[in-house]
Formats: C-alpha cells, structure tokens, sequence
C-alpha cells in the first residue's frame, strides 16, 4: 500500500529523465547548424554555447538554480555572437527560444516559482542589451521579438506553475489518503479487541457469576455446613466477585468507557492477600519478604510485579498440584527481585487450556515496565520465576 506511489514517482522521475535528456540532444542538433548558417557564429562556438544551452534542460532537474545560471549566460552569448538578418527573428533565434521555454518551464516544475520568473526576466534583459549593443536602429526590432518572447514565456512560466502545484496537491492527497487508510486500519483493529474483550467478559462473566451464586448460596442449600467449609464457601464467592470487578474495570479501558468502574490497580502491596487467598483455597503457599516493605516503583512495574506472582501462582496450582510454593520478595537498594518456586507436584496435573499464553504475556507485561523475567524448570522438577525490576532514579517520579 505505501511502496506503490514510491515505485510511480521512481518510474515517472526516469522518464522525465530520458524525455529531457533526448529533448536537449535535439535541441543542440537544431541550433547549432541554425546558428552557424543563418547568423554567421563560428561551429565551434556554435556547438559549444548550444551544449551549454540545451545542458541547462537536465541540469534544471537537478540544480535549478544553476542550470537557470547556466540557460541565461549561454543565451546571451550566443545572442551576442549572432548578425542580425531581415528574413529571420532576432536576438531569439526559434530553436534557442524553445530551448529557453523549457529550461523556465522545467524550472517552474522543479523550484520556487520566483527563480523560474528571475531565470525569464534575466533572459529578456539580456536579449535588451545586446539588441542596444548592436545599434539603436535596432531596438524596435528586438522589441518585438522580445514581446512575443515574454508573452510565450509568461504562459509556459504559469503552465509550469501550475503543474508543480497540482502535483503537490496530488501528493498531499496520496499522503492524507494512505494516514486515512491506515488509520481506519488502526480503528477497525481496535474494534474488533474491543468486540472480542466484550465476548470474553461475556462468556467468562457468565461462569464467575454462576460460581460466586453457588458458592454464596452453598451453606443456605446445603445445610448442615460447618463454620470451616462456610468461610471457604465465602471466600469463593468473594474471589469470583473481585474477579468480575477487575474485568469489567479492564473492559472499560479497552472500551474508552468513562462510565467504567474505576479501581485501584493492584500492586506489592497486595501480594500478602493474594498468597493468604490461595492458602484458604489449600494450596501449601507462603511469602518470605525481605528488605523494605515500601519498594519505590513506579505503577506499571508495581502492577507488573503483582501480575508476575498472580500468574505465577496460578501456573504452579494448575502444573503442580499439591506441591509448596514459595513467594520471595527482595527488596533491594536499587531493585525488587520477585521469585516463585514450586516442588514438583504430588498430584496429577490439571488439564487446563492455555498453550504457554501466560508467560507470553507475563513476558510482556514485564519488558513494558522496564523489568525482566526468566522462567524455568528447576533441577528437583519443580519450576521456578524470577522477576527483576529497578527502581526509577531521582528524577522520576514513581505514579
């Protein structure tokens, strides 16, 4: 989409390239013979000052300015040299006048339209000079064909102007046209998240609702539920619940949904909650925090370092059923270390879907807060995640 105007504009420079060069080469076979017999120069300065000329075409493709330098002096020179005769135009000769139309013209297609209108009024004061410099008689005489120069040249010099601006208006509207399309591109990509994050919480939000009912409602239907299994009902309900919470707050920041629950983002902090929450579930789990209980890191990576051990531990119940994890927090003077180890899990593993996605994403998470995590087995089988994060320097500012 983006390589295709580049391969036109390419193609088109090499033709304009070849249609000038091959247009200079005839211009220099035409008005060297017709400089030579008709106004009486020497061939060699002929063929000299018409090189000169016609050079001044591909030059202007490249240096404007002096190629306009160049079509200006050897015009004039060659007026200089030529005799006036009554049976053909002069100072301009026909091939050294359309050698400078399209010297102004290419020049108003390749610069400021000021140098294309200097390169013009430079051309006609020159061919002034010479016819005065040749005689008063002559004066009138060149004024004509100076006035017939002017008028051509004036509409090739607004011809080219024009076409320099619809070509600049063109490109303009190519560029706006691919921002446009690559911005729909964006939005439409943007949508369908959106679309299929509303999906999920859909589905998802069905079954958390289904389970914190059932696990709230359990000990009224049940009956005969001791006070042990009722706090664990409880807590059931009271997971599914913060779960929902957190997904709806999430889908209201993919959505752009002022209306969205606004929450606090977890951090460290919670950690010691989270650990306590999947020993009332069972789980043979504990914390060993060292160092400061107030690491000084910046949201994300506080978010960040909260997720490493969320999933973590949700890894090892799911891999490594039974085994004891441990949660280590390192709080150092320049960084937070976050480790999370498993044994080898007493139980078979529960079968659940998830193909790798979460440490992909823990991965992530971890680079885009400027940390980084290293995931692997140990040598008794267990299984082990270690996380580092720095703390931000002086002059930041953790949010």
């Amino acid at each position: 989409m983006t390589s295709q105007p580049s391969d036109t504009t390419g193609r088109g420079e090499t033709w304009l390239w070849i249609v000038v060069s091959a247009l200079a080469v005839a211009m220099v076979a035409v008005q060297t013979p017709i400089a030579t017999t008709l106004y009486g120069v020497p061939i060699a300065l002929a063929f000299t000052l018409s090189v000169l000329h016609a050079g001044a075409l591909p030059l202007a493709l490249r240096w404007p300015v002096a190629a306009a330098a160049v079509a200006v002096a050897a015009a004039f020179t060659l007026q200089w040299l030529t005799a006036p005769i009554p049976s053909a135009p002069w100072p301009w000769t026909v091939p050294a006048e359309i050698t400078q139309f399209f010297v102004v013209f290419l020049l108003a297609l390749r610069t400021v339209w000021q140098v294309a209108t200097a390169t013009l009024l430079a051309s006609v004061a020159g061919s002034t000079v010479v016819a005065f410099a040749h005689g008063a008689g002559l004066a009138d005489a060149a004024a004509v064909d100076n006035i017939v120069f002017v008028s051509i040249g004036a509409g090739v010099l607004g011809i080219g102007i024009t076409v320099r601006q619809w070509r600049r208006i063109r490109i303009q509207l190519v560029r706006e046209q691919r921002i446009s399309a690559e911005e729909l591109s964006r939005r439409v990509v943007a949508e369908e998240r959106t679309r299929l994050a509303r999906d999920l919480h859909d589905v998802i939000a069905h079954s958390m609702s289904v389970i914190s009912v059932q696990a709230a409602s359990a000990p009224a239907r049940l009956g005969g539920v001791d006070q042990r299994t009722a706090e664990e009902f409880s807590d059931i309900a009271a997971q599914a619940r913060t779960a929902l919470r957190e997904m709806r707050v999430l889908l209201g920041a993919l959505r752009d949904d002022e209306a969205a629950p606004v929450e606090p983002q977890r951090g460290i902090a919670d950690i010691a909650v989270l650990v306590r929450q999947t020993a009332q579930a069972g789980a043979d789990v504990h914390v060993d925090w060292r160092g400061s209980r107030a690491p000084r890191l910046t949201a994300v990576a506080d978010l960040a370092a909260y997720r490493v051990v969320q999933e973590a531990v949700s890894n090892a119940l799911r891999h490594a059923p039974g085994a004891p994890i441990t949660v280590t927090v390192d709080v150092g003077e320049r960084g937070l270390g976050i480790r999370v180890r498993n044994a080898p899990g007493s139980s078979p593993a529960t079968e659940v879907g998830g193909g790798g996605h979460g440490l992909v994403a823990m991965s992530e998470r971890v680079r885009s807060a400027g940390g980084v995590v290293h995931a692997h087995p140990t040598p008794d089988g267990g299984f082990e995640v270690a996380a580092e994060f720095e703390f931000p320097g002086e002059e930041e500012t953790p949010a």
